[in-house]
C-alpha cells in the first residue's frame, strides 16, 4: 500500500509595508514557502548488458545474440510482475593491439566486441534483486544501474503544491497579525513542483552472486511557491 508523508516549511520571508505622509496605502507581504510529499517507489528499472568477443565481426555479433536471447527468454518466463524490457544501446566495435615486442608498432585489428543494452522494468520492486541474479545466471555480465520511481508522481505533485501554499499563507499570517494587520487576497504567485530524481543504486555488484540485497526507498516531490498577499485594514504597529 502507497503510503505518503507531507512535510511544509517556509525558507523566505520577506514583509513590506508603505506608509507615506498623510495616507496609509495597502502594503503586501511576500512569503516563500515549500512542501514536499513522500511516496513509495513501486516500480524498479535495472539497466544490463550482455558483452561478447570474438575474432571476427560476424562472430561476436551472433555470439551476443544468442546469449541476449537467452537472458531475454530467461527472464519473460520468470513470471516477474509488469516486466517491461526494451533495448537501449547495441553496438559492434573492433579491439586493437599494437604489433612488436614492445606492443610499440602499427595497431591492428586481433577482434570484435558486441555489447547489447538493455533495460528492464518491473512493478514488483520487492523482486529487483530477482531480476538482476537472472539476467546474471542467464549471461548478462554487466549491471550498469538500477533505479527506483513512482507511478503517482503526479498526483504528488498537486499535493506539494497545496502544502507550499499552505505553508506560505501561514507565515503571512503570521507576519500580518504581528504588524496588527488582516491578512489580504494573493496578489501573484510564482513557483511550481518537479518531478522526483528516481532513486538509484550504482556500484559494483557481485556477479556471481545469489540473492542480491537491494532496497528500494522512497521518493520525494517538493514544491517552492512565493506568494504575494495584500495587507488588509488594522491598526498599524507603533
Amino acid at each position: 500500500m502507497m503510503t505518503r508523508r507531507i512535510v511544509s516549511t517556509a525558507v523566505m520571508l520577506t514583509a513590506c509595508a508603505a506608509t507615506p505622509a498623510g495616507a496609509q496605502e495597502a502594503g503586501f507581504i511576500e512569503v516563500t514557502g515549500t512542501g514536499s510529499v513522500t511516496i513509495e517507489a513501486d516500480r524498479a528499472h535495472v539497466s544490463f548488458a550482455v558483452e561478447t568477443r570474438r575474432t571476427a565481426a560476424a562472430a561476436a555479433a551472433a555470439a551476443n545474440a544468442d546469449a541476449m536471447e537467452s537472458v531475454l527468454s530467461t527472464l519473460r518466463s520468470a513470471g516477474l510482475e509488469g516486466l517491461s524490457i526494451a533495448t537501449f544501446g547495441y553496438s559492434l566495435r573492433p579491439e586493437y593491439s599494437r604489433t612488436g615486442a614492445d606492443r610499440s608498432g602499427v595497431p591492428v585489428i586481433d577482434g570484435y566486441t558486441a555489447v547489447n543494452n538493455v533495460r528492464a522494468t518491473i512493478s514488483d520492486v520487492e523482486s529487483v534483486g530477482a531480476l538482476i541474479d537472472l539476467a546474471i545466471q542467464s549471461g548478462a555480465n554487466r549491471i550498469s544501474g538500477v533505479a527506483f520511481s513512482a507511478s503517482s508522481a503526479e498526483a504528488a505533485q498537486s499535493e506539494a503544491l497545496v502544502a507550499a501554499v499552505e505553508d506560505a499563507r501561514v507565515k503571512a499570517t503570521a507576519i500580518a497579525t504581528a504588524l496588527g494587520r488582516e491578512l489580504g487576497e494573493a496578489l501573484e504567485v510564482r513557483g511550481g513542483s518537479g518531478q522526483p530524481t528516481p532513486r538509484t543504486e550504482l556500484g559494483s555488484l557481485n556477479l556471481a552472486r545469489v540473492n542480491t540485497p537491494v532496497e528500494p526507498g522512497d521518493q520525494v516531490v517538493r514544491a517552492s511557491v512565493t506568494v504575494r498577499f495584500a495587507l488588509g485594514s488594522g491598526d498599524s504597529p507603533g
